[in-house]
Parts: C-alpha cells; structure tokens; sequence
C-alpha cells in the first residue's frame, strides 16, 4: 500500500471525518459566542453614546438657556450704569462666573465665554463620538467573526457529507480536505479579528 493511499484512506476514515466534524463543531460555536458577545457590546456601545448624545443637546440647551439670561443681566447692566448704580450692581450681581470673567477681559461675550459655556455639552459630544468609534470597532470584529463563522460552517458541511459516503468513494477525501482548507482559513479569519 503506498503512502499517498494511506494518506487518502486516513482523511477519508471515520476517525478523521469524526474529529473533522467535532473541531468544527466547536469551532462553529466559538465563533458564534464571539459574534453575539461583539454584537451584544456593540449594540450596548451605540446606546451608550445615544446616551451621551441626549445629554450633549440638554447641555447645549441649558447652556443657550443661561447664555440668553447673561445677555438680559448684561442689558440691564449696561442700561442702568451711571444711571441706576444699585440697578446695576444688582444686574452685576447675577451674572454668571463666565460672563463676569468675560467683563474682566474687558470684552464681554467674547470666545472664551462661549467656549466656557458650550464646555459640557461639547465634552458630551465628543465623548459620544468616540463611544460610537468604539462601537464601530467592535462592528467590524462582528463582520469578521461571521465570517470565520461562514467558513467553518461551509467546511463543517463538507466533513458532514462525506462522512455520509461510502469509504471507497474518491469525493470522501477530496471534501474531508476541502473541510481541512475551511477549518484552517476560519482559524486564520477568527485569529486575525483578535489580534487585530
């Protein structure tokens, strides 16, 4: 008996086949707990940033909300100066910390005021969009699983099906590699999406 026939009968025996289709078995469900759980910490991710989201635009609101009150007290102020001093200290007095530092830079309402003012909701934006970049991230590992996954279910469907023909039958061992070739790609596939 030759070598390339003990070779042919082995990837065509029971044994082989068995083992073919246990490994990708496995393998199939390893890579479909990897797609749920990246899904899963995806979805729980694009939540977590609509969160954010929400929060960023009641900020932005609030913040336009006291920025309309500064600019009445600040009216007001400039209205009663040397005209009403107790009117106007009054005005003074309700100004917010950041327009009282804006008056003190002796230009009232200038960029640093609003950037002071817009400060939370703008953090919250970006906070949000770095929560959806993670969220991408753990999209694309989602694709890649799915597709370690598609592998190893076409390679376990061709150890299945021969392990149903007959031992003499050439197709046997000519799936059992196809199976080997799937098994080894799905594994390059799932590997790379984790170290990548």
């Amino acid at each position: 008996m030759t070598t390339e026939n003990t070779k042919g009968n082995w990837l065509g025996s029971n044994l082989a086949l068995g083992l073919l289709v246990t490994l990708l078995s496995v393998f199939t469900a390893l890579t479909n707990y990897s797609t749920y759980k990246a899904g899963n910490e995806a979805s729980d991710l694009k939540a977590e940033g609509d969160r954010q989201l929400a929060n960023s635009n009641t900020e932005y609101i609030s913040a336009s909300q006291f920025i309309i009150v500064d600019y009445n007290m600040y009216d007001n102020y400039y209205v009663n100066v040397d005209v009403d001093d107790t009117k106007a200290e009054y005005y003074q007095s309700q100004f917010s910390d950041d327009l009282t530092a804006s008056v003190g830079r002796d230009d009232p309402f200038d960029d640093q005021y609003y950037d002071a003012m817009y400060k939370d909701a703008e953090d919250l934006f970006n906070e949000a969009f770095a929560t959806f970049d993670q969220a991408q991230v753990l999209d694309d590992k989602e694709g890649g699983f799915q597709f370690a996954m598609l592998i190893s279910a076409v390679g376990l469907s061709f150890a299945a099906y021969a392990s149903l023909l007959e031992e003499k039958n050439r197709l046997r061992s000519v799936f059992a590699v196809l199976s080997i070739v799937a098994f080894v790609l799905s594994i390059i596939q799932y590997v790379t999406i984790v170290l990548g």
